[in-house]
């Protein structure tokens, strides 16, 4: 019975994996008489070298295991494809989610921790670290005590989740653990070249990370030397630009810069553009170092420029803006001056609001369970002192209860906003109007005639009120900066009368009625333009008049009761 219910199930999860086609690929004659081994020799030759090929190869492999029907293959396939998509900034979700579910009920040296590593491994490239650290947790119990190379693998990403956070001192002996493993394999049958000279590079970030550069550049040196050994050059770029980082806070520029400038060929290659923001924030630093202001400032734009491409926020960039600040303050170019300390204002506020939250995060759900295992062993030998063990129980579950309210709070504001924008998307399918702002369309000509607003002269309000529908039928109020004052010298009037005709017509001040028309407006566009849900919400916040995201994310809470990125997000969900 239990045999006939995994025979149901491979053929139920077959049709899963049939049904996640890659679109419009066609395996290349030059690779069709390839064998696995062969393709996979290929990938891992230009993987984080040439993606593009690297992602080539994924196709094949994953193509070959569906014509074939080998399970194997088409494991490996959606793995590969799902990772080099990420390299390059692209969705890898869904060939993650599919080899999920495919290998969620098997039970392999590899599977089905593989396949939560990799959706941990997409969650960090997106940024989400609370849903990475879920994954690879998942993984570290499914390959504890079966497969060594797994768990090792996992305590270096556990690493990378803490270097995210600042956590580096708590890093540095995650990456050792695994360097120290790969190293004892690399002189056995079972060696890992790829695995080994990875684990080399994550020691010497660690130690960078930990300000520690003299003995990062005596790794990134074994690493670099590695790499030619084994003719393996996965990681060459980036021991390019750690050598790069290293040397810039050891003061040595001239080869700072070289290096640099050297990686800098192989992430325009890749689309790699996290790590080339990274590079021309540092080319901008050792240039401003040597007091060539203007060349730094051009690296310093170009690292902005590309944060815009990859959509992401790098921290360690931040003192950037601040040079670009005082630059056009210098020059009197007001305009730059007001972009570069929104962006500021922006990096500042992405570094308050995750950091503080990702850093207990981490400590509840992953150092925790660890802490109280250490504590158990100290009960077991130590069962004779009772009381100093109650105190250190009660202080540690305190500790935890804490954590726990903190977590619980923060998930019932999130929830709310998830209901909330919920009922703002049922609102909008019913409705054209979704807010409480009027719409030109439905004031009437006698409402204009009421008692309240005889105080201001039947033409004077007449006017007023045409050129107000105009103003509101154009969508004139998606400008910059309008003010009462500002809008009243448009519309022929002053300000009074304009207060006054909008305060008593429309229930409300002009602010109100401003931020209402623009939100209104927005709900709409997002709900019928696809394209939209894919910008940043500073970019949306620009295209609707708001100066930045901080002051639409505030108008768009308070009159829907939820958040843009919530609201766009259940709309993505939807597609």
């Amino acid at each position: 019975m239990h045999r006939l219910y995994l025979t149901f199930l491979l053929a139920f999860c077959q049709s899963l994996y049939f049904s996640q086609s890659i679109k419009g690929f066609h395996i290349p004659d030059s690779l069709k008489s390839k064998n696995f081994e062969q393709l996979k020799k290929s990938y891992d030759k230009v993987f984080r070298i040439d993606n593009s090929k690297a992602e080539l190869y994924a196709n094949t492999i994953l193509s070959k295991g569906k014509k074939e029907k080998n399970n194997d293959l088409i494991y490996e396939g959606y793995y590969k494809t799902a990772h080099v998509k990420g390299l390059k900034s692209e969705n890898g979700h869904p060939y993650a989610d599919t080899l999920l579910n495919i290998t969620r009920n098997i039970d392999t040296k590899e599977y089905p921790a593989k396949a939560y590593i990799i959706k941990g491994i997409l969650f960090n490239y997106d940024w989400k670290y609370n849903e990475a650290l879920d994954y690879y947790i998942a993984a570290q119990k499914l390959s504890k005590n079966k497969n060594p190379d797994q768990f090792y693998y996992i305590k270096k990403l556990l690493g990378i989740l803490k270097t995210a956070t600042d956590e580096n001192k708590e890093a540095l002996p995650l990456f050792l653990e695994y360097y120290n493993y790969q190293k004892q394999k690399v002189n056995t049958k079972d060696k890992d070249i790829k695995s080994y000279i990875g684990s080399i590079f994550s020691l010497a970030n660690g130690y960078s990370k930990n300000k520690q550069y003299k003995n990062a550049q005596i790794y990134i040196n074994i690493g670099i030397k590695e790499c030619n050994r084994f003719k393996d050059y996965t990681h060459y770029p980036y021991f390019i630009s750690a050598t790069g980082i290293a040397n810039y806070y050891l003061k040595n520029y001239k080869k700072a810069s070289d290096s640099h400038l050297e990686a800098e060929k192989s992430f325009v290659k890749n689309n790699d553009y996290g790590n080339l923001a990274i590079t021309y924030y540092f080319l901008g630093k050792i240039n401003y170092d040597i007091h060539k202001e203007e060349i730094a400032v051009k690296y310093f734009i170009k690292a902005d420029s590309v944060l815009v491409l990859s959509k992401d926020f790098y921290p360690i960039t931040r003192d950037g803006y601040e040079v670009l600040i005082d630059y056009y303050k210098k020059t009197g170019d007001k305009e730059k001056q007001l972009q570069y300390i929104d962006k500021l204002f922006y990096a500042d506020s992405i570094i308050n609001n995750s950091k503080q939250y990702l850093s207990k995060e981490i400590y509840k759900k992953y150092d925790t369970p660890i802490l109280l295992e250490k504590k158990e062993k100290l009960i077991n030998e130590l069962s004779n002192k009772n009381f100093l063990l109650y105190w250190c129980l009660g202080i540690g579950f305190l500790i935890i209860s804490v954590l726990a309210y903190m977590y619980i709070k923060n998930k019932k504001k999130i929830k709310e906003y998830k209901k909330q924008a919920e009922l703002l998307l049922e609102k909008s399918k019913e409705v054209s109007i979704v807010l409480t702002v009027p719409s030109h369309k439905v004031i009437e000509e006698d409402n204009f005639k009421e008692e309240k607003v005889k105080s201001i002269p039947d033409k004077k309000l007449q006017d007023i009120k045409t050129k107000l529908e105009r103003f509101e039928s154009n969508r004139d109020f998606l400008q910059k900066n309008i003010t009462v004052d500002g809008l009243a010298k448009d519309l022929g009037t002053n300000r009074d009368y304009l207060s006054k005709l909008v305060n008593e017509l429309k229930g409300k001040n002009f602010s109100q009625y401003l931020n209402e028309l623009r939100i209104n407006h927005i709900v709409e566009e997002l709900n019928n333009n696809e394209r939209l849900r894919k910008y940043t919400i500073a970019a949306i916040a620009d295209e609707i008049g708001y100066n930045n995201s901080e002051s639409f994310s505030n108008a768009f809470r308070k009159i829907t009761g939820t958040l843009p990125s919530y609201y766009i997000k259940l709309l993505q969900e939807q597609d």
